[in-house]
């Protein structure tokens, strides 16, 4: 206050100086620059003009060059304020218009009585006032202030803090010594708008009554703000929550450190029954997160997950999952990573919109740890289902061992009239530059291939399943598979090998792999795809094999009849037929169109059919040339037959559509 300092010297000097009988007094002074606190006054004149008596009014009049306080982003020019009602008497107020760059800038009061000092502004609806009573400390209150005002002081705190609307209301008390200095009361934000250059934080129409508290000793500073949000939309990426009509209620303490650092000791977020969350973190000098630990619990998962998860679940893949029951959970951050993981779940249920699985009566815990030993836990479900294939009910106990999270027992479960087992899991978040890192074993044994096609949408295959995946990695957003994976079939045995899986939840997910067939049994087979009828034995492998978003963009295809198979090898006249239109329509070396209808079947010696797929087109072979075309079918005793493939390439999408009108009956044609 050392414009009040000057002010109190003129008027001194003007109680000292002799007046005459008839003439005015009238006394200037003139200062280049007046520092103060947080800021300066530049080219500072003060001009006091009074009558012939003392107790006669005066006119004070204060001319400021330029106000530079950078704290709240002032930076005024021209200023000048003029008051007419000056007394030497008590108490000593004076009140005037106030001027900026030669345009009314509201009402300035000044009060200079023994007892007390202060400055009141007025604008309209905004007001700021600095008061000082000789036995009280320092207040401060302001009204309807527009935040942007204080962009440059948030600054010092938060560096990317950009504000675009809101204003700030407050009355503090301050309390200054020569070494400590101490604020405290009340405060209002309403209408608050910010973001940061990242757009990883964001808030809209905020409002945010507060107590606030802020302590300053030596090189340490202390916050603590505690209070309500009670309206507005805030984004901290990717949780995004608009906040409820009950309003949030939220607190935070946190102290400087002498490095620069910020130590969080308590935040506070309380959201009714949905989410309530707690715990402590600690920022860089910038605003960084470097350290976090979360308590929270929810009653109502199915509101949490409508009111906070959306922004989480939608990008990993899970957008519209539904979500139900109760939760609680512990995480905690270090600057290597994730350090602690605890999961409790009562009576929760998870429903994934595209059916790729279902969980209900999930109950139970799970803990994990980097670097602290914690008790074994298990999760337990009462049914379950994996793209609407049903799991009875079970549970997977796990053990927390040298940063990992792993099974300490397999798991099976009763599925599809047989068994599905876990035999091995291993889950291993990211630490440092090493990404996340799961693997697992799963095994199938007896699986009713009945009840699988009907579930899948197959056409009705017969006889049970049996399979094994050793181990299957996912790391980088993609998934390997060690080993292979092995399937008995249909009386033979598929191999998948080279399998890779890439964004297996993200967009356009991508498959590949390299699969082969081994004695596989014609006659189950045909039956169930509707393809007429044949007997044998086939061998084959598709190679190069390539998915995206589970749609085939690239194959090298082969599939051929076993002719060591010691057992009889017929083909059906409807299975002649489907396969000549696929090739062709060609029937070489064999017994015209219309006497085929005699016969209900064939003998063969072989059959063989090839397709290279690239950019949508298939590329078509045979068991060898024959003229212009292929050989798909070489005929064997009598009645003989033989069918010729003679167009080399075809449309994919029109392949399968033929097919598809194969297995269902109706009658093939290619032009």
């Amino acid at each position: 206050m050392l414009t009040l300092r000057l002010l109190l010297i003129a008027l001194f000097c003007l109680a000292c100086w002799p007046a005459s009988a008839d003439a005015a007094r009238r006394l200037s002074m003139a200062v280049e620059r007046v520092d103060i606190e947080g800021g300066s006054l530049q080219s500072v004149g003060v001009t006091l003009e009074g009558g012939n008596d003392a107790a006669d009014p005066m006119s004070l009049e204060i001319t400021v060059g330029s106000l530079d306080v950078p704290a709240v982003d002032v930076q005024w020019s021209r200023l000048a304020w003029r008051c007419d009602e000056l007394k030497t008497l008590e108490p000593l107020v004076c009140d005037g218009p106030l001027q900026r760059d030669g345009k009314a800038a509201g009402r300035l009061a000044v009060d200079l009585s023994t007892a007390r000092t202060g400055l009141r502004w007025t604008q309209g609806r905004r007001m700021a006032a600095v008061t000082k009573d000789v036995a009280s400390p320092w207040g401060v209150e302001v009204k309807n202030l527009p935040v942007a005002w204080f962009s440059d002081f948030i600054k010092q705190v938060w560096a990317d803090g950009r504000f675009s609307d809101g204003s700030l209301s407050a009355k503090l008390r301050v309390d200054a010594e020569a070494d400590a200095l101490s604020v405290t009361g009340d405060a209002r934000l309403d209408g608050l708008a910010f973001d940061t250059p990242a757009g990883d934080l964001a808030g809209a129409g905020l409002r945010l009554p507060l107590a606030v508290r802020y302590e300053e000793r030596s090189t340490t500073q202390t916050i603590s703000v505690r209070g309500r949000i009670d309206a507005g939309e805030l984004l901290v990426s990717p949780i995004y929550v608009a906040v409820p009509e009950g309003g949030i209620d939220v607190a935070l303490v946190a102290a400087s450190k002498e490095d620069g650092r910020w130590r969080l000791s308590e935040w506070r977020w309380e959201d009714g029954n949905v989410l309530r969350a707690d715990g402590d973190a600690e920022l860089s000098a910038d605003g960084a997160l470097l350290a976090l630990t979360a308590r929270s619990r929810s009653a109502d998962l199915a509101e949490l997950r409508t009111r906070y998860l959306d922004g989480v679940l939608a990008p990993a893949g899970f957008g519209g999952l539904q979500l139900g029951g109760r939760g609680a959970g512990v995480v905690a951050f270090d600057e290597e990573g994730l350090s602690t993981l605890e999961v409790e779940v009562t009576d929760t249920y998870a429903v994934d919109p595209q059916g790729r699985f279902t969980l209900g009566g999930l109950s139970g815990d799970l803990r994990w740890s980097r670097d602290a030993t914690v008790a074994d836990s298990r999760i337990s479900w009462a049914a379950a289902a994996l793209y609407g294939i049903g799991i009875d009910s079970g549970s997977l106990a796990f053990q927390s061992r040298e940063g990992q999270l792993s099974l300490s027992e397999p798991m099976r479960a009763g599925m599809l009239g047989g068994e599905l087992s876990l035999d091995r899991f291993v889950w291993r978040p990211p630490r440092g530059e090493q990404p996340l890192r799961i693997e697992m074993g799963v095994g199938v044994k007896a699986l009713n291939l009945g009840s699988l096609s009907q579930r899948l949408g197959w056409p009705a295959f017969e006889g049970t399943i049996d399979g094994a995946l050793p181990n299957a990695i996912y790391e980088n957003n993609q998934v390997s598979f060690d080993g292979g994976l092995a399937m008995a079939l249909f009386g033979g045995e598929v191999r998948i090998d080279s399998l890779a899986l890439e964004r297996p939840f993200g967009v356009a997910p991508s498959l590949a792999a390299n699969v082969r067939f081994s004695d596989i049994d014609l006659a189950p087979l045909t039956r169930a795809f509707g393809f007429g009828e044949i007997t044998g034995r086939l061998d084959g492998r598709l190679r190069d094999l390539r998915l995206v978003d589970w749609t085939p963009v690239a194959f090298d295809a082969r599939l051929l009849t076993d002719r060591q198979w010691d057992g009889r090898r017929r083909i059906s006249q409807r299975a002649v037929q489907d396969i000549s239109d696929l090739g062709g329509s060609g029937l070489v070396a064999g017994l015209q169109a219309q006497v085929l209808r005699i016969f209900d079947d064939f003998g063969y010696d072989r059959i063989g059919i090839g397709c290279v797929l690239k950019d949508n087109r298939c590329a078509m072979t045979g068991l060898k040339k024959r003229g212009a075309g292929y050989l798909i079918v070489e005929g064997r005793g009598l009645p003989r037959i033989e069918v010729v493939g003679f167009r080399r390439t075809v449309d994919w999408p029109t392949l399968v559509t033929r097919l598809r009108d194969a297995t269902e009956g109706d009658t093939l044609r290619i032009d």
